[in-house]
């Protein structure tokens, strides 16, 4: 069900950007400007950004398995150009990539004319939302104004590898055996994205460049992450709809320490480490800026 649902995103696709609406070239900033380092400020930022709600007793859902990023709706060299982007910041992450040109796509940024028609359509189609979120997520999905639409399709697994069942009521609850199990500091199961779609409305792409779009999908296709708006919102290329802010020119620093510490250390650490760390991250990208 859950390939179909995603195959289906190829009948979806819409017809490549026109010349005038095609995102602009520009170099790639990281920048610190105006970001706070207090870590109390930095925890704070980094919660709100996370979609999870379980952090004290879940980890955070990461790309572990082999990444095969794909693009609709752009034409072919812009498309190769974010492709490239995307398994870069992937193999600074040390996230598996599958042969480039050679693999069948688990990760779609589609530009598409209304991202909340084709996730209405791929729900209708295939019930992909049902199976794999829950009931306030599904209708965020679904009833969100906003202009992009992430979905990540999360697998649950023992430490041991073997995969949780999905629930599929609210009395029958999935159950697992293995030796080992929870701890203070480590949970007794990892949480694994396993396919991600991305869908960006295109007329809110128009004017944007292609790195800040690159950056911008990498930020919600490696993480389950949620945009930014507002004066207390870290600097982030999350922010890059905010209509009432001025966007940066692609990943910050926030950004970057955001994912470095979700991938650094165990799987299955419990997510609130995974944000406390943070802000020890940002604080050793300044350090080591100014050596």
């Amino acid at each position: 069900m859950i390939a179909r649902g995603l195959a289906l995103l190829l009948l979806l696709a819409p017809c490549p950007v026109a010349a005038q609406d095609s995102p602009r070239e520009a170099d790639i900033v990281v920048t610190a400007k105006g970001q706070s380092l207090d870590p109390a400020t930095v925890t704070r930022q980094a919660r709100e950004v996370t979609r999870e709600t379980d952090l004290r007793d879940e980890p955070l859902p990461r790309f572990d398995g082999f990444a095969c990023p794909g693009v609709i709706g752009l034409s072919q060299d812009y498309a190769e150009m974010l492709v490239g982007r995307i398994r870069m910041v992937a193999e600074e992450l040390h996230v598996p990539l599958a042969p480039n040109g050679d693999c069948h796509p688990n990760i779609f940024v589609s530009f598409t004319e209304d991202g909340r028609a084709d996730m209405a359509a791929i729900q209708k189609k295939t019930h992909l939302l049902s199976d794999v979120l829950d009931v306030r997520e599904r209708q965020e999905l679904l009833d969100e104004p906003g202009p992009v639409r992430a979905l990540s399709v999360v697998e649950t697994r023992m430490q041991n590898g073997a995969a949780m069942p999905r629930r599929k009521n609210l009395t029958d609850i999935p159950t697992g055996t293995m030796e080992g199990g929870q701890s203070l500091i480590s949970t007794a199961t990892e949480r694994h994205i396993t396919q991600v779609v991305v869908l960006i409305d295109r007329s809110h792409a128009a004017g944007k460049t292609l790195h800040q779009l690159a950056d911008y999908a990498v930020m919600r296709v490696f993480a389950r992450t949620r945009d930014t708006r507002g004066g207390d919102a870290p600097v982030s290329i999350l922010g890059l709809f905010d209509e009432n802010a001025t966007p940066p020119d692609g990943m910050t620093a926030f950004d970057r320490a955001y994912l470095a510490a979700l991938y650094e250390g165990s799987s299955h650490a419990k997510g609130i480490a995974k944000i406390m760390r943070v802000s020890r991250k940002l604080e050793k990208m300044k350090t080591t800026d100014e050596e």
